[in-house]
C-alpha cells in the first residue's frame, strides 16, 4: 500500500485541475475554524497550486520538452547584492501592454519569475503605475526617482556572489521572452494569463462542467463565505422543508 502511494502520479498540469486547487484553496480560507485543524493541509496546497502554476508556466513560454536546471552550486564568499535593467521596448511597440504581460494578474506572472529565478523582479519607470494620477503626483519625490526613467524591469538579488551571477542570468533570459510581443492570437502565455484571471474572478468554466448554470452555483458555492461554529445540529424532518 505504501509502494502504490509514493509511486502514485500526480495529476498533470491544467486549467482544469488548476481552478480546482484553486477554488479548494477559496474554501478553506472561508473557514473560520480551518487554522490549526489541520497542520499540513494548507502549505501541501499551496505547494501544489505553486508546482502546477510552475509546470504550466515553464510549457507555455519554454516548451514541454525544455527542462531548466534549477541547481545552483555551494555558496562561496560573502553576501552580494547584483541588479541589472532591462529596458522596456515600448517606442517600438507603443500599444502593447508590456507591464500587464510581466507582472501578470494580481502579479502572478512576476511572482513566478521570482520563485523560479531566487530573484526580485519590479516594473519600474513611466508608465509602470497603473493609477496615472498618482504616478504624476509621486515623480520627483524621495525614493519615486524611478519614474524620471524609461519604463524597465528592474532585477535584482542578494546571494554569495557565484549564485547570485546564475540567479541574476537566469531571471534576465525569462523577462526577455516577456519583452518580445507575441503575434496576435499566438500569445499563449496571454491565454494562460487571462484563464488565471478567470480562475481568480470565478468565471473561468471546467471543460468537464457541461451545464453553464452548474458552473456558476458551483463557482458561486466555492466563493461564498462560510460561518461553521460547531457541528452541525441535527434537525426534525419538518426543518429540512423548503419555504
Amino acid at each position: 500500500m505504501v509502494g502504490e502511494m509514493e509511486t502514485k502520479e500526480k495529476p498533470k498540469p491544467s486549467p482544469d485541475y488548476l481552478m480546482q486547487l484553486m477554488n479548494d484553496k477559496k474554501l478553506m480560507s472561508s473557514l473560520p475554524n480551518f487554522c490549526g485543524i489541520f497542520n499540513h493541509l494548507e502549505r501541501l496546497l499551496d505547494e501544489e497550486i505553486s508546482r502546477v502554476r510552475k509546470d504550466m508556466y515553464n510549457d507555455t513560454l519554454n516548451g514541454s520538452t525544455e527542462k531548466r536546471s534549477a541547481e545552483l552550486p555551494d555558496a562561496v564568499g560573502p553576501i552580494v547584492q547584483l541588479q541589472e535593467k532591462l529596458y522596456v521596448p515600448v517606442k517600438e511597440y507603443p500599444d502593447f501592454n508590456f507591464v500587464g504581460r510581466i507582472l501578470g494578474p494580481r502579479g502572478l506572472t512576476a511572482k513566478q519569475l521570482e520563485a523560479e529565478t531566487g530573484c526580485k523582479i519590479m516594473v519600474r519607470g513611466k508608465g509602470s503605475m497603473r493609477d496615472k494620477k498618482k504616478e504624476e503626483q509621486n515623480r520627483g519625490k524621495p525614493n519615486w526617482e524611478h519614474l524620471n526613467e524609461d519604463l524597465h524591469v528592474l532585477i535584482t538579488v542578494e546571494d554569495a556572489q557565484n549564485r547570485a551571477e546564475i540567479k541574476l542570468k537566469r531571471a534576465v533570459e525569462e523577462v526577455k521572452k516577456l519583452l518580445v510581443p507575441a503575434a496576435e492570437g499566438e500569445d499563449s502565455l496571454k491565454k494562460m494569463q487571462l484563464m488565471e484571471l478567470a480562475i481568480l474572478n470565478g468565471t473561468y468554466r471546467d471543460a468537464n462542467i457541461k451545464s453553464p448554470a452548474l458552473a456558476f452555483s458551483l463557482a458561486a458555492t466555492a466563493q461564498a463565505p462560510r460561518i461553521i461554529t460547531g457541528p452541525a445540529p441535527v434537525l426534525p424532518p419538518a426543518a429540512l422543508r423548503t419555504p
